[in-house]
């Protein structure tokens, strides 16, 4: 079945504003994200979602019922963002100054498996799967809300290669359609301007 997805990322956290890794932790939407939420929803207004998937953390529920009020998601741990491991908690310039190289490269590659988390093939592989559930779900118009990492892991199933498409903001929505078996990828990065 022909599909549009949209793709939302959760608003801004504490996590996001103190430069944290928040991974699979719940860190909460603070104020701007919040508003970002809110400020997205006239973005949707002409959409008549189909079915909506979230993320099973608070920053991404709460950003969904905020952006797409009154569309009651389907929850699932499947779209979480990447497991970070032990770096939870943990501000990013105090990882650099204490591992140094090591860490600039494997946050580079997106590999956490040295901090006790996931490393990008297993986040590649656990999104693929979701990718596929996507291509044989029955609906015609759907929302997925969930977190930046899974999102650029989203983009690499479409693509194959990221091409240079940078991480999206806060709050900002990517559009890809889903037709004769292949996926485009529409719109990346589109916000409500705050």
């Amino acid at each position: 079945m022909d599909k549009i997805v949209y793709f939302l990322r959760h608003g801004e956290t504490v996590t996001n504003a103190a430069h944290i890794f928040a991974g699979q932790s719940d860190a909460p939407l603070n104020d701007k994200g919040i508003d970002q939420a809110k400020a997205v929803a006239p973005l949707f207004r002409g959409v008549a979602f189909d079915k909506v998937y979230c993320s099973d953390l608070q920053r991404a529920k709460n950003t969904a019922a905020m952006a797409i009020p009154g569309v009651e998601p389907e929850y699932t741990a499947q779209i979480r963002e990447i497991d970070v491991g032990r770096l939870v908690g943990r501000r990013v310039s105090d990882c650099v100054a204490e591992m140094g190289e090591a860490f600039v490269q494997s946050r580079a590659r997106f590999d956490y498996s040295l901090y006790g988390g996931e490393g990008r093939e297993q986040l590649d592989a656990r999104i693929a799967d979701f990718m596929r559930l996507l291509e044989k779900d029955d609906h015609g118009t759907i929302g997925v809300v969930c977190h930046g990492g899974v999102i650029l892991s989203m983009a690499r199933y479409i693509l194959g290669d990221l091409n240079g498409l940078a991480e999206p903001e806060n709050c900002s929505i990517c559009k890809a359609t889903y037709k004769n078996g292949k996926w485009i990828l529409n719109k990346w990065n589109v916000t409500a301007g705050m």
